[in-house]
């Protein structure tokens, strides 16, 4: 006897291969993102340089690069600079930028590195000399072992984004509330999963009885036919 099935989706929907690539591509962009900018959060609350890809990023807090040039930056800006070591110095040229090891030792201890503008170098002696575009004053000379990076541009959004995340409501905003959304949806998630297995479980449970009870059915009408065979002949002898 043929099984009979309930409540199946003879007729579901399936996504095409081009909406799963699409979905997919998004959450890897996403979680690539996502990632970048909470590594980049986490080294700047812990007050940690961030760093990434061999970039640097630098809050400036003074304003002894604020000057008329067209690379001039002011306090409370984020800029970007690329990491260089001693060989690469000899790509320097008077002009650039560079964040440098200071070695004035009149300087407060938090000053622990500088952004300023070379205005002297002399590559034979691997020595640097710099100023700020808004100083009087040139720097105390350095070596390019002192050299951190160079300086590449400044960034708005990293401004506002370090600014954020420096506040303890940035970090939360940015950093807990996306982790615990996340950690929510795994929840959601698996709840869902487990309530479909639940209801699969169920389907099943009703098939079975189902099919079970036609079976029982089936052999009650082949025990009163065979009865009612068994009466007729009696009746005829």
């Amino acid at each position: 006897m043929k099984k009979i099935t309930i409540n199946k989706k003879t007729n579901e929907k399936k996504k095409s291969p081009i909406r799963i690539t699409i979905d997919i591509l998004g959450y890897v962009i996403f979680s690539i993102v996502f990632i970048l900018i909470l590594v980049v959060a986490i080294q700047a609350f812990k007050g940690q340089q961030p760093s990434l890809f061999g970039y640097c990023y630098y809050y400036i807090e003074t304003d002894s690069m604020n000057g008329e040039q067209k690379d001039s930056f002011s306090s409370k800006t984020v800029i970007i600079s690329k990491n260089i070591n001693e060989k690469e110095c000899y790509s320097l040229k008077v002009g650039d930028i560079i964040t440098f090891t200071p070695t004035d030792l009149n300087l407060p201890s938090y000053v622990t590195t500088k952004t300023h503008r070379i205005v002297e170098i002399d590559y034979d002696k691997k020595s640097i000399v710099t100023k700020g575009d808004a100083n009087d004053l040139n720097d105390s000379e350095i070596s390019f072992s002192n050299v951190k990076s160079k300086y590449v541009g400044k960034s708005r959004f990293l401004t506002e984004l370090y600014r954020l995340v420096k506040s303890v409501y940035g970090f939360l905003i940015l950093i807990f509330i996306p982790i615990l959304a996340l950690i929510i949806a795994q929840i959601y998630s698996l709840v869902l999963s487990f309530k479909k297995e639940k209801i699969k479980e169920e389907t099943e449970s009703i098939e079975k009885d189902y099919n079970l009870s036609l079976e029982e059915k089936k052999k009650n009408l082949e025990k009163e036919a065979i009865k009612e065979y068994l009466d007729k002949m009696n009746e005829k002898k």
